[in-house]
């Protein structure tokens, strides 16, 4: 029986996807610094191309419009985001240390990257609105999932997991489009208001409970 051979034009597929990866990553590199230089509102798909060495058309291969690369580009952002404070938040042995190092973890990671910052700054009004609801319900989940284990480890006392998950995520998107917005960034204070403010809350519930 002969051996099988690689027919010509096997590897296409292969080629095809890393050339689209290629395009869908120019896209979102240039809409980044569009939507820095000029703002979200006054960014058109044109501006976005110019920044790449890809035809007009090409661009809705990958994208229908521009709000679809802000989200891709908010969705990268909070997935990072979501790693590095559960990374921080883990590490806790303590209901204060959990506290903290997972809001001051969250204001860091918003303050730090340059282009992220000036993107927040820039369009805060719309990526607030695109962050509004359900696509803060992963980092909700993640947190209640977390919560629930420093339950059993005697971490934190009982309490509804769900109010205190949807609460902390909630003040902190808030207090991170704060943030963002001072001159200079106030992370540490914000951490400690913020972890004073759950500190108390959660110790005055616990006592009801």
């Amino acid at each position: 029986m002969p051996d099988f051979a690689v027919l010509p034009g096997a590897s296409e597929p292969g080629k095809r996807e890393q050339k689209a990866t290629r395009n869908r990553n120019a896209i979102l590199d240039a809409a980044r610094k569009v939507f820095c230089e000029v703002g979200y509102g006054a960014a058109t798909v044109r501006d976005i191309i110019r920044g790449t060495d890809l035809a007009t058309g090409t661009f809705y291969n990958y994208f229908p419009d521009k709000e679809s690369v802000l989200r891709v580009l908010i969705e990268e952002f909070q997935r990072e985001l979501r790693r590095r404070v559960r990374e921080a938040r883990s590490r806790a042995t303590s209901l204060e240390e959990m506290l903290h190092s997972a809001f001051e973890c969250c204001f860091r990671v918003f303050v730090e990257d340059e282009v992220i910052l000036e993107l927040m700054v820039r369009n805060a009004g719309e990526i607030h609105d695109l962050t509004a609801s359900t696509a803060l319900e992963p980092a909700i989940e993640e947190l209640a999932d977390d919560l629930r284990e420093k339950l059993r480890q005697g971490i934190i006392p009982p309490i509804d997991i769900d109010y205190l998950a949807r609460s902390m995520v909630a003040t902190a998107a808030e207090l991170a489009f704060a943030v963002v917005r001072q001159k200079p960034a106030d992370v540490a204070g914000a951490t400690r208001f913020a972890t004073e403010l759950f500190l108390g809350g959660i110790e005055r519930l616990s006592r009801k409970g």
